[in-house]
């Protein structure tokens, strides 16, 4: 009897497991994992700003597209990519431009391309500074943009715009630009001291790999830092008198010293602009340090 009990109750035993099943299996997934929730509760401020919550992927994490940005006073442009909770900005330069990273190279502009800290402001604003604390870019929770423009001490408002731009890294150079650009820093630079300085690449020729990309941009990060301290008399002159010769060398880790009357800039060879140095520190350092 108790076999034929068994018998006859086992499928009305697996009928109700079906019917249970969907809500057991439901109930589950509608609560997340521990890992799930940690990785929602990003600290992201820009996916605050949009309203999603999505991983931190930080500088190395995959780009989000290149946002077109142009000035409302006098239609200048310059480009954002956001990375997490880092992003790229890189100012365009213009026919009529000046800044000595538009005006180095004779085969063409390279505007230097920015890395910056993402913080949050108020009202969901979300403000992007350099590495040295410099506020550069404010983005309003309404799209809009306040742009600090080099060289610039006052924010002028910007507006998107249309565009098809290439993710902001280094293209690929070639030793060649590597040294038709120190040719010319060290022209301009001199020119700005009223004394010799000489800019040394030929470590490079030495690095591994084809390559020269890192390099070529630290010659003109350095340039610019340089520029912008020497564009003040007293420290064209203190320049003068203190540095001969900025020489670039591989290294571990992006670092700026000076080493008796040598400027070192010491650069990583294909690590893209965290490889090498901004202007923004070097002018920090040679500030601080002369």
């Amino acid at each position: 009897m108790k076999r034929l009990a068994a018998i006859v109750t086992a499928p009305f035993l697996m009928a109700a497991a079906l019917l249970l099943a969907p809500a057991v299996v439901s109930s589950a997934a509608a609560e997340p994992t521990p890992l799930i929730k940690l990785a929602q509760q990003s600290d992201n401020p820009f996916s605050a700003l949009v309203g999603k919550r999505r991983d931190r992927a930080g500088d190395y994490g995959p780009a989000r597209g290149v946002e077109r940005y142009v000035l409302a006073s006098d239609d200048r442009i310059f480009l954002f990519e956001e990375r997490g909770a880092t992003a790229r900005v890189r100012f365009l330069c213009s026919p009529e431009d000046t800044r000595l990273d538009c005006i180095l190279d004779a085969s063409g502009p390279a505007p230097e391309i920015h890395l910056l800290s993402a913080t949050r402001g108020p009202r969901g604003d979300v403000i992007y500074k350099t590495d040295e604390g410099e506020a550069m870019l404010r983005i309003a929770a309404y799209g809009g943009a306040t742009v600090f423009w080099p060289g610039e001490s006052q924010g002028v408002a910007a507006s998107k715009s249309f565009g098809d731009d290439r993710s902001l890294r280094l293209a690929f150079e070639d030793y060649d630009v590597a040294l038709r650009r120190a040719q010319g820093a060290s022209a301009q630079l001199s020119a700005m001291i009223g004394s010799p300085i000489v800019f040394d690449v030929s470590a490079g020729r030495r690095a591994v790999g084809d390559n020269a990309a890192v390099l070529s941009d630290a010659v003109l990060t350095a340039a610019k830092g340089l520029a912008k301290v020497a564009d003040d008399p007293t420290g064209a002159g203190v320049i003068a008198e203190r540095i001969r010769r900025v020489a670039f060398l591989p290294g571990a880790a992006p670092a700026v010293a000076l080493n008796g009357s040598v400027l070192e800039i010491l650069y990583v060879p294909n690590q893209d602009i965290r490889g090498r140095p901004s202007s923004a520190k070097v002018a920090h350092y040679l500030e601080e340090t002369l």
